[in-house]
């Protein structure tokens, strides 16, 4: 299994597994799916950033039975839409359209996610404009071929598609999780395409070098654990999870973003899972250090907002819908008053 040929990693794998209950992909006798978000997705994407292991993992194999309230559904949607398998120039992506108007609101999954995650925010968002949905190189059905899968690559890859899906501009680009990163590469090499821009629950490529730099003891032998293999990219790399540090370095490298609407969502509660791998010490600095890393995300455009989401885990379009319909809703029109004046 080419995903998963690292001996460390694979040892990590086994002993997070009595923590970490994986996520599955069930579809009851209604052809509902139905996900089980147990603590790797509810879990704070602080955590999320150190692993966002290999969709591979995500299997009934490993699957919770989970408690009610870990019990996530992703619901059926009759919303209309046009279905289109995409060449981008050596692989074929598969994406979704929906709505009509402009500007186009795209939405980018998180690391490996498939895009039937946006199913609770696309009927609102497309009753008011085109909305596009995707699955990057290796996902779903869309094909790996033998390109790279980092930052920049899956940039030019949702460049082409939306070129040839000939959808209207300028892009509204909705980032969640890893999805940030490809979203902020995107904005950087395509500034002319862009309308605004909103990160969900996105880490900044500096979270585990900073939180290296606070962490002492036990909690920094668990930590280096968790994130050995994290820092290097493997000999053959394949997945996006395995061009992660590469990425990294690209987002440290990108130049300025174009100025912008941009919002910078944050889940208020995103160390309180951590408990059992951390002290209560090592997790208020983690959570310090995490939320002033945000801050300088939002700061990277003048202008940028942060807003702070209660009562939600990483998946804030999940838990709570209209905290990310609502900006994105308000971005549209700020795009179309703009276009108008």
């Amino acid at each position: 299994m080419g995903h998963l040929k690292h001996k460390k990693l694979k040892t990590i794998t086994a002993e997070l597994s009595q923590k970490i209950n994986f996520l599955t992909i069930k579809r009851d006798s209604k052809m509902n799916q139905k996900l089980s978000f147990t603590r790797l997705f509810l879990i704070s994407p602080i955590l999320m950033s150190l692993f966002c292991l290999n969709s591979n993992l995500w299997s009934d194999s490993h699957a919770s039975t989970g408690s009610p309230q870990e019990q996530i559904r992703i619901p059926e949607i009759s919303t209309p839409k046009i279905e289109n398998m995409i060449d981008v120039g050596g692989r074929k992506l598969h994406c979704c359209l929906y709505g009509k108007g402009s500007p186009t609101v795209v939405l980018v999954s998180g690391l490996e996610a498939p895009q039937a995650y946006w199913n609770s925010v696309i009927p609102d968002l497309a009753a008011k404009t085109t909305v596009v949905t995707y699955d990057r190189a290796g996902i779903g059905k869309s094909e790996i071929d033998d390109l790279p899968t980092h930052g920049e690559q899956s940039a030019k890859d949702l460049h082409v598609l939306l070129d040839k899906l000939g959808v209207p501009r300028p892009y509204i680009l909705v980032g969640h999780s890893y999805g940030g990163s490809v979203v902020r590469l995107f904005a950087f090499m395509y500034p002319d395409n862009m309308g605004g821009l909103i990160l969900e629950d996105t880490q900044h490529e500096d979270v585990l070098i900073e939180l290296r730099k606070i962490l002492k003891g036990k909690d920094l032998e668990a930590f280096d654990q968790l994130v050995a293999d994290m820092f290097s990219t493997p000999e053959n790399p394949e997945t996006e999870a395995d061009y992660r540090d590469i990425t990294r370095a690209q987002l440290r490298k990108s130049k300025p973003l174009p100025r912008i609407p941009f919002v910078v969502l944050t889940s208020a509660d995103r160390a309180k899972a951590m408990g059992p791998m951390f002290s209560d010490e090592a997790l208020k600095k983690m959570a310090e250090s995490d939320f002033a890393l945000n801050k300088k995300l939002a700061a990277l455009i003048p202008g940028g907002r942060q807003i702070i989401v209660e009562g939600t885990g990483h998946n804030i379009h999940v838990d709570k819908p209209e905290a990310l319909i609502a900006p994105v809703v308000e971005m549209i029109k700020e795009v179309r008053e703009k276009k108008e004046n």
